[in-house]
C-alpha cells in the first residue's frame, strides 16, 4: 500500500467516525419556540412558545438529561415575564451551574431581579 493510499484511508476513517457522532444535546422544539415568539409577539404566541419550552425543561429534568446551552436561561426569562421572579431565578441559577461561561451574565441578571423585588 502506498503512503498516499494509506493517508486517504486514514482521512476517510476519521471523517466516517466524526460524521456519525451523536448530538451532544437534544434541542427538541427549541427552534420552534424561538420562531413562534418572533412571529407572534401576542400573549397567545408567547404562551405557545412557553408551553414548548416548559415541556422541554420538564422532560429533561424528569429524565435527568442535560438541556442545551441557553434553554434554562430562556425559560427563566419567560418565567420572569410572567411575573414569577423567584422561579426565574431558580432557572437562571441552573443555567449558571450547568454552563460556567454563563455564570457572570446569570449572576448579573439575578442581582438586578433581586434589587427590584419588593422587600
Amino acid at each position: 500500500m502506498t503512503s498516499r493510499t494509506l493517508r486517504a484511508l486514514t482521512l476517510w476513517a476519521c471523517l466516517g467516525v466524526t460524521g456519525c457522532a451523536p448530538s451532544l444535546y437534544d434541542w427538541g422544539e427549541y427552534e420552534d419556540s424561538l420562531y413562534i415568539r418572533q412571529k407572534d409577539a401576542s400573549e397567545s404566541g408567547q404562551a405557545e412558545a412557553f408551553k414548548i419550552l416548559d415541556a422541554m425543561v420538564q422532560e429533561a429534568d424528569a429524565k435527568n438529561y442535560r438541556v442545551p446551552p441557553g434553554v434554562y436561561a430562556d425559560y427563566g426569562y419567560l418565567l420572569f415575564r410572567q411575573g414569577k421572579p423567584d422561579q426565574a431565578i431558580t432557572y437562571f441559577r441552573k443555567e449558571a451551574v450547568l454552563y460556567k461561561e454563563s455564570k457572570y451574565l446569570m449572576d448579573s441578571i439575578i442581582s438586578r431581579i433581586e434589587q427590584k423585588k419588593p422587600r
